[in-house]
């Protein structure tokens, strides 16, 4: 259960685009980031790759095991979106060993297209990548 103190020193991280938005923010399991909309543009990893590294560099400080990725309220994500997760990946697999902390992708069935890519990426991601909801 995160604690109120660290509630507070969570950081303002937030992305929008005109059809996207993503932000960081407590969860009861620790930390939790919420994308909702549709990422199609044709390389959202101009904005989202900096947020993601954002993300990345406040879960090493917080020392945090995993994190939270709600996807619920994600219409659609295109290839070229999932490039950023990919790329967050492989930040979490450069960090040394003890650094190292799981992604948990929470999807829902009701967007067919999450369990495809989610399972796609979870091969990728193999000691990383978390799938719930699908």
């Amino acid at each position: 259960m995160a604690s109120p103190s660290f509630a507070a020193r969570m950081p303002a991280l937030q992305v929008a685009e005109e059809k996207y938005s993503a932000h960081i923010g407590p969860d009861p399991l620790g930390i939790r980031v919420h994308f909702k909309g549709t990422i199609s543009t044709v390389n959202p990893a101009v904005v989202l790759n900096p947020f993601v590294d954002a993300v990345h560099q406040h879960v090493l400080e917080a020392a945090a095991k995993e994190i939270r990725v709600d996807l619920t309220q994600l219409e659609f994500c295109n290839s070229s979106g999932f490039k950023s997760f990919i790329h967050w990946i492989e930040r979490i697999q450069q960090a040394p060993e003890p650094k190292r902390y799981k992604i948990r992708f929470i999807s829902t069935k009701d967007r067919r297209w999450q369990r495809a890519s989610l399972l796609a990426l979870s091969c990728y991601g193999v000691n990383t990548v978390v799938i719930e909801g699908i």
